[in-house]
C-alpha cells in the first residue's frame, strides 16, 4: 500500500474517535517535523481547526510555560526507543495554558522505516489539580502527625523533626531551622542536600534569613535571579537554589529564628507552601518556648493545625476520633479528650450522623469524598459548610481509616448567589453549566436548557416599583425551585431573565417542563393587579456545542416566543 494512502485511511479510522490525535511525519531533525493530520477531538482540545495546523510543527502549543526539560526529555526518548510520553503546558489557540499528556508511538506506512508519529494527547488539567489538593490536604494532616507526635521528643530532636516534616510536604531539595544568636542565625537543624551545613553561621544583614528575622514576616522567594532578592540571595544562588520560602518562628511576641526550604527550580514553591510553614514554625517556636520556661503539658498540647480556620481530624476505620485540632473544641465546645477514642455518632446529633453516614461508607471503601450541607449555628441564619473525606491507606491498600476537613463556606456560597432569589447567580451557573455540557459531550448524554424572560416586566415595575418588581422575581424563582428536580440547575440570568439546565432531558421534555412552569407562573398570585406572565425558549444541547453555543440558540426560541405573542413556550 502506498503511503498516502496508508496515510488516507488511517487518518479515516481516527476521525470518529474521542482523544485527540495529531500524526507528523517522522523528519530527521526532531523538533521539525510537519503535521500531517488531526482529528476533530483535536481540533476541539486545541481551538486550532486541522487547516491551520497541517504543515505546521507542534511548536504551534508551546508558551512560556512549556517545560524545555520535557520537550528535550520526549526528545531524547525517541531517539533511544522511537516512543515516549510525558506531560508539560501546552497552549489552545485562544492563548489559554492547559496541562497536556503527549504519548508519543512511531508509524510505520510505508516500509520497516518510522516515517510519521501518531501522537495522542490528553487534558490532564483537572486530574492533576485534583491530585494536588489531596495530596495537599494529606500532607497538612501529615505534618501535624510528625510535629505532634514529636512533643517528647528532646530540642533537639524536635527542630530536626520539624526541618524533616517541612522538606517532606514542600518537596523541598533542602530545609533548615535556624536560631538567632547574636548578629547571627545558626544552623541548628537541616534536612536533605543541606544535612551536612548543621552548625553554619549567616549575618542577620544582607541575608534572607536575615531579613525574615527583622520583619518577623515570611519571605517568599520564587526566583532568587530575580532583580528583587539580588542584595539578599548571594549565598543561596551560589548554593545553586533558585526558589525558597523562609518564615519566622515567633512565640509570645519573641522571634527565635527562621525555618527555611530551598529548591533548585525557580517557582518550586507557593503561597500555599508559606501558609503552611507558617503553620508549621507556630509549632516549633512554640516547643522551644515551652522547653526554655518548662512549660506545663497542656501547654506543650498545642497542635500545628489549631491555626487553621478549619476542623481537622483523623478516624479510624471503627469511626472513633484518633485526633482533632483546636477548631474542633470550640465548635462543639467540648474538650479533646471528650472526643478521642469515641465514636462520631457519640458526638453528632443523630440526624448529622445519618446524613454523613453515605460519605462515611464511601471514604471507608477508599473514596475521596467531598460534600457540601447546612448546619445550625448561633447566628440567626443556618451556616453552610464544606467536608473533605480522605482515605488512609495502610501498606496493603486497606483503609485504616480516614482525615477530614470541614470549613465554612458560606460566605464563598453566597458570593456565587443572587441575593434577591437565591438561584446561582450567572458566573456559578456558567460554571456548573460547563460541567454539564462536557459530559454532553464526553458521553452524549441528552441536556437541554430552558431561557425564561417575563412578560412587560419593566412596565410592572415602572408602574408599581421596584418593591413590586422584586416580590415578583422573588416568587417566580420560588415557583422554579419547587418545579424542577434536583439534578437541575436554576440561576438568575439577569434583570427579569431566568435559566434552567436538564439534565438527562431531550427538547421534548424540556418543552413540557417549560410548559408546566408556564401555567404556573400565569395562574400564581404575586400580589399585584396586574397579570404575570412569561415566555420561555428551549434548545437541545448538540455534541459540538458550549454553553454559550446552547444559550443562544435557546434565546433565539425565547425571541420567537414574544414575536408570537409572549406567555408561550417555543423551541
Amino acid at each position: 500500500m502506498q503511503q498516502d494512502t496508508a496515510l488516507d485511511v488511517l487518518a479515516s479510522a481516527l476521525h470518529p474517535v474521542g482523544t485527540a490525535v495529531m500524526i507528523t511525519d517522522a523528519r530527521p531533525e526532531i523538533g521539525s517535523a510537519r503535521i500531517a493530520y488531526v482529528n476533530p477531538a483535536w481540533e476541539q482540545l486545541t481551538g486550532y481547526a486541522a487547516a491551520e495546523a497541517v504543515g505546521r510543527t507542534p511548536g504551534l502549543l508551546h508558551g512560556p510555560e512549556t517545560s524545555a526539560e520535557v520537550l528535550a526529555h520526549l526528545r531524547a526518548s525517541l531517539r533511544a526507543s522511537g516512543a515516549a510520553q510525558d506531560e508539560t503546558t501546552h497552549y489552545r489557540r485562544d492563548g489559554t495554558p492547559f496541562l497536556m499528556a503527549v504519548a508519543i508511538s512511531p508509524l510505520h506506512l510505508a516500509g520497516e522505516a518510522a516515517d510519521h508519529y501518531l501522537i495522542l494527547q490528553w487534558d490532564v488539567s483537572a486530574c492533576r489539580e485534583e491530585q494536588a489538593r489531596n495530596r495537599k490536604l494529606e500532607a497538612l494532616n501529615r505534618l501535624q502527625w510528625q510535629v505532634t507526635t514529636a512533643w517528647g521528643l528532646d530540642v533537639e530532636q524536635l527542630r530536626q523533626r520539624v526541618a524533616e516534616a517541612a522538606r517532606e510536604v514542600t518537596r523541598a531539595d533542602w530545609a533548615v531551622v535556624e536560631e538567632a544568636e547574636g548578629p547571627e542565625v545558626v544552623y541548628r537543624a537541616a534536612a536533605g542536600t543541606a544535612e551536612g551545613q548543621r552548625g553554619q553561621r549567616l549575618p542577620m544583614s544582607d541575608s534572607a534569613s536575615g531579613l525574615a528575622f527583622r520583619t518577623g514576616e515570611p519571605v517568599l522567594i520564587r526566583d532568587a535571579e530575580g532583580d528583587e532578592w539580588a542584595e539578599i540571595t548571594t549565598r543561596m544562588r551560589e548554593l545553586g537554589y533558585r526558589s525558597g520560602v523562609l518564615v519566622p518562628l515567633v512565640q509570645d511576641g519573641r522571634t527565635y529564628g527562621v525555618l527555611k526550604v530551598y529548591a533548585a527550580r525557580a517557582e518550586h514553591f507557593d503561597a500555599w507552601d508559606q501558609s503552611l510553614l507558617g503553620l508549621a514554625s507556630g509549632v516549633l517556636a512554640a516547643n522551644l518556648h515551652k522547653a526554655a520556661e518548662h512549660a506545663s503539658a497542656e501547654r506543650r498540647r498545642a497542635l500545628l493545625l489549631d491555626a487553621l480556620p478549619a476542623l481537622i481530624s483523623y478516624v479510624d476505620s471503627d469511626l472513633r476520633y484518633q485526633e482533632i485540632n483546636a477548631a474542633y473544641e470550640a465548635f462543639y465546645g467540648l474538650r479533646r479528650e471528650q472526643f478521642l477514642g469515641h465514636r462520631l455518632s457519640e458526638i453528632l446529633e443523630p440526624g448529622d450522623f445519618e446524613r454523613l453516614q453515605p460519605y462515611l461508607d464511601a471514604v471507608l471503601r477508599g473514596e475521596a469524598v467531598s460534600y457540601q450541607q447546612e448546619a445550625p449555628s448561633s447566628e440567626a441564619e443556618p451556616r453552610l459548610y464544606q467536608g473533605e473525606y480522605l482515605p488512609h491507606h495502610g501498606q496493603d491498600g486497606e483503609v485504616l481509616g480516614f482525615y477530614t476537613i470541614v470549613r465554612d463556606v458560606t460566605e464563598q456560597h453566597e458570593a456565587q448567589t443572587d441575593y434577591l432569589t437565591g438561584l446561582r447567580n450567572r458566573r456559578k451557573f456558567e460554571r456548573e453549566g460547563g460541567l454539564q455540557i462536557a459530559q454532553v459531550q464526553r458521553y452524549g448524554k441528552a441536556l437541554s436548557l430552558v431561557m425564561i424572560d417575563l412578560d412587560h416586566f419593566k412596565a410592572i415595575n415602572d408602574h408599581r416599583g421596584h418593591q413590586a418588581g422584586d416580590q415578583i422575581l422573588e416568587g417566580v424563582a420560588r415557583l422554579l425551585q419547587e418545579d424542577i428536580r434536583e439534578a437541575d440547575l436554576a440561576g438568575r440570568w439577569g434583570g427579569e431573565e431566568f435559566v434552567l439546565l436538564l439534565p438527562e432531558t431531550p427538547l421534548s421534555g424540556a418543552l413540557e417542563m417549560a410548559e408546566r412552569l408556564r401555567g404556573h407562573v400565569e395562574a400564581h398570585d404575586f400580589g399585584v393587579t396586574e397579570r404575570v406572565t412569561a415566555s420561555f425558549g428551549a434548545a437541545q444541547a448538540r455534541s459540538d456545542d458550549t454553553l454559550e453555543s446552547l444559550q443562544a440558540r435557546a434565546d433565539e426560541a425565547l425571541y420567537r416566543a414574544k414575536e408570537a405573542g409572549r406567555n408561550r413556550v417555543s423551541e
